[in-house]
């Protein structure tokens, strides 16, 4: 199934695409058919997913009936509007290698991620802000998957349960400042907490090869990269099973696996613009647009005022140790 969270009429709801431009609201559906219980929010699903989606796919095979909406309708959200965490993994080694840095003896022992901010999720469609601490705004092609049910300290074959389906992800980026924080040995997080987009739906693991995703970002109808899903080191499972040690996993949370080699503008040497149209495609997935906002203007009483602005960032030749840290630039 293709899944959706959508706004209509003020309220948010649970819905499936059919028949390509067509939302199927669930819950006015489950109600057509006099059935109660039905999740009503992609989280309330995740929480109850063995149960909750065979009962979502049989309203989704009956007649839609005046549940139906088209798609043009309504607007997308991403598929957790809220995710109540978010966890973004270092898995390609072309793209370490494609940021001009040496890859760390680390990355063949165990997955790390950086943790991003839920409440700057959105997306499709939506105009992607652009800092006012920024000069080297970038986007990222990525894919992730959302979590269901509760677990912890899982095996790498209890993991597998818990992958409910997978959207594509968008973790912009200011690198400019992303790569001054992370001198410090830590972060990022201005650097990536101000903008986090995905979408358009929630494609169902079943119905997906995790490692036969092929993906392309476009620039104004440009195509700048292109990469598959077959070239990371680490499993959906594996990133789950290594997550779950010593911490509860709880539904909705997104696991994202990074960015695919050749997939952000910082390894091109090229940068988007403000007013430039953002669009990553993934097959069985489809196509996350955004268009980027105006740079905000900075006033007196924004951050701290002895500020300077962070230096723009230029990646060493391949191999080179870069900057402290910058490995992680997911």
């Amino acid at each position: 199934m293709k899944l959706v969270t959508y706004a209509s009429d003020g309220a948010e709801h649970l819905g499936a695409l059919i028949s390509g431009e067509k939302v199927l609201d669930l819950n006015h559906a489950a109600a057509l058919r006099g059935l109660g219980g039905v999740p009503s929010s992609m989280i309330e699903l995740l929480g109850d997913w063995e149960r909750g989606l065979p009962l979502l796919a049989g309203l989704a095979a009956g007649p839609p009936g005046s549940a139906v909406r088209e798609l043009g309708e309504v607007a997308l959200l991403a598929p957790v509007p809220r995710p109540p965490r978010i966890r973004d993994y270092m898995t390609y080694e072309q793209h370490i290698a494609g940021a001009g840095v040496a890859v760390p003896p680390a990355f063949a022992q165990a997955p790390a991620c950086y943790k991003g901010n839920p409440f700057t999720v959105t997306g499709p469609e939506t105009e992607i802000c652009w800092p006012g601490y920024t000069d080297q705004l970038d986007y990222e092609l990525e894919i992730g998957f959302y979590v269901a049910g509760h677990g912890s300290d899982l095996s790498v074959e209890e993991a597998g349960a818990h992958v409910a389906g997978v959207t594509l992800f968008n973790d912009v980026s200011a690198r400019d400042i992303q790569m001054l924080e992370m001198t410090m040995m830590i972060g990022p997080s201005k650097g990536k907490d101000f903008c986090n987009v995905m979408g358009p739906c929630l494609v169902t693991i079943d119905e997906v090869d995790e490692f036969g995703i092929e993906m392309v970002a476009r620039v104004n109808g440009e195509e700048w990269s292109r990469g598959t899903s077959a070239s990371r080191r680490f499993s959906f499972a594996q990133l789950l099973a290594w997550a779950s040690w010593a911490e509860p996993l709880v539904p909705g949370e997104f696991l994202a696996v990074g960015t695919v080699g050749g997939g952000c503008g910082l390894e091109l040497g090229r940068w988007i613009q403000p007013g430039d149209v953002v669009e990553l495609e993934a097959t069985g997935i489809g196509v996350l647009r955004n268009r980027i906002g105006a740079r905000q203007k900075r006033v007196d009483r924004n951050g701290l005022d002895f500020y300077p602005g962070a230096p723009r960032f230029e990646p060493r030749p391949a191999g080179a140790v870069g900057v402290p840290g910058a490995a992680g630039s997911e």
